[in-house]
Formats: C-alpha cells, structure tokens, sequence
C-alpha cells in the first residue's frame, strides 16, 4: 500500500513538474515570437517597401540607344534595387502562360509594350520619392505611362509606425500575462506540497531552508523551458529564412542573441519570484494551521 501511494505521488510531482515547464515553454515561445516583430519590424518593413515595383511603359517608336541608357542610369543609381527590361514577347509569352492560352495569335497582334521594372531600396520608398520617380519618368518622350501601387505605398508610409506601436503594446500585454500563467503554474505546483511545507514547519525548519528547494527545482524548470523554447525559436527562424531568405533572421546575431537572453531571463525570474511569493504565503501561515 505505501508503496503504491509513493509511485502515485512520484508521478503526481512528475506530472505537476512537466506542466510547469510546458506553461513555461508555450509562453515563451509567444513571448519570442512578439519580440521578434518588434525587434525585426524595421527589416519587415523594409522588405515590403522593396517589393513595391514602379515599371514604365515604353512607346513602340523608342530607340535602342534610348532604352540602353534608361536601363544603365538605374543600374548605376545607388539607391536602385534592381531593374529589368521586360520586352513586349515576354510579356506576352508570361501572359500567355498565366491565362493558358495564346492571346496574340487569337487577337492577331500584340497589344502589350515593353517595360521597365524599377525596384527602390527601402530608404527611398516613400510617397514624395515615387511621385517624383515618376514625374521623372514621364516626362522622357519616349515613356507612354508609369504605374506603382498607390494603395500599398500609402499604406506602408502611413501605418507602419503604427504598427510597430501596437506590437510593442502587445508585447507588454503577452509579457503580463506570462507573468501571471507562469505564476499560476508554480502556485498550483507549490500547493500540492503544502502538506510537505507544514511537516517540516512543525519539525521546526527554518523558512529559507524550506524555501530553497522550491526555488532551486522551479529554477530548473525556468531554465529548461527556456531553453526549449529558444531551440524551437531557431529552429523556425531558420525555416523562416529557408523560405524568405529577404527577412534575414538568423542573420542578426544581436537581435538573435537579444531575443534568447531575454527568455533565459524571463524564465528564471519569473520562476524565481512567482516561487519566492508562493511559499512564503504557506510559509506565512502557523505550523498548526491546516493549510486548507
């Protein structure tokens, strides 16, 4: 009998120690996540802003030596991304691909001009800079129209900042509320040792001695979710980076490195202090005290 009633407590303390460390675990894990927008908002922002493409249309009559020196005035520009020439057969052909069936045999021509897609670096995209790109543009004889994405542009100049507001906000919000889960966690843990607490306050054991192995073990437990949670953040920084390789994740060691240390630090503070506050209310209570 008792020594049924030792494994049932030893899986009992198993059980309550593993749900600790995956309360640990899955907050963290939101926790790094959060911080991982607001650290990576700039670059985030900046990869948008570098997929916004201006292209101008060329009229038919444009000379080669016209289209040879557009092309090599944005190559040579500093702040160009990238430009590329999309002749009319191309752009046809591309479409052609898309819609699944061959529009220019059936209209018999080519309704399609060449092109020039321009892509800025992110410094550059702007709403003033684009409209004066293309107040540029157009006012060469051999550009027919120059067209970009009016919408996305006002929306990445007008709401980023706002966005990058309220992902700090929600960061604090999901930090106080890791606090509180995290605490939750250890006080239920701490709870089912009350009785544990209470033979050893009659036997008359001081308070830090009682104390410490509480702390020590939930400390463990800080560190390992901690851990987990920072393995598994990597992991799924580099499969972000396998599929954006623009987002560069794992290529900033400081924020990398930044994100990491705050969830070690996360981890064994919270552990410590919700353990610390949690034991002395048993602690706090007579020895003769039931501790109901």
């Amino acid at each position: 009998m008792s020594s049924y009633i030792a494994r049932y407590e030893k899986r009992r303390l198993r059980s309550s120690y593993i749900s600790v460390a995956l309360s640990i675990t899955v907050v963290l894990i939101l926790v790094g996540l959060l911080c991982t927008l607001v650290f990576n908002a700039s670059r985030l922002g900046d990869y948008f802003k570098e997929q916004l493409i201006v292209t101008a249309y060329l009229s038919p009559d444009t000379k080669e030596v016209e289209k040879a020196q557009l092309l090599k005035g944005f190559e040579l520009n500093e702040n160009t991304l990238a430009v590329t020439y999309i002749s009319k057969e191309e752009a046809a052909k591309d479409y052609s691909e898309e819609i699944g069936q061959d529009f220019v045999e059936f209209l018999g021509f080519n309704p399609l001009r060449d092109g020039v897609e321009i892509a800025l670096k992110a410094p550059l995209v702007s709403v003033s800079s684009i409209n004066q790109l293309a107040t540029d543009l157009e006012q060469r004889p051999f550009v027919e129209e120059v067209i970009y994405d009016t919408e996305l542009l006002g929306l990445l100049e007008s709401n980023f900042s706002s966005i990058q507001k309220a992902l700090a906000v929600g960061a604090v919000i999901l930090l106080l509320f890791s606090i509180l889960l995290i605490n939750s966690s250890i006080k239920l843990s701490i709870y089912s040792k009350r009785l544990v607490i209470k033979t050893l306050r009659l036997v008359g054991a001081k308070k830090a001695f009682i104390r410490w192995p509480f702390i020590w073990i939930n400390l463990r437990l800080g560190l390992l979710g901690a851990t987990i949670s920072s393995i598994l953040l990597t992991i799924l920084y580099f499969e972000l980076d396998q599929w954006y390789p623009n987002l560069k994740l794992t290529a900033d060691y400081y924020a990398l490195g930044a994100i990491i240390s705050l969830l070690y630090l996360l981890g064994t503070t919270i552990t410590v202090f919700s353990t610390y506050l949690a034991t002395s209310r048993f602690l706090s209570l007579k020895a003769t005290n039931d501790f109901a």
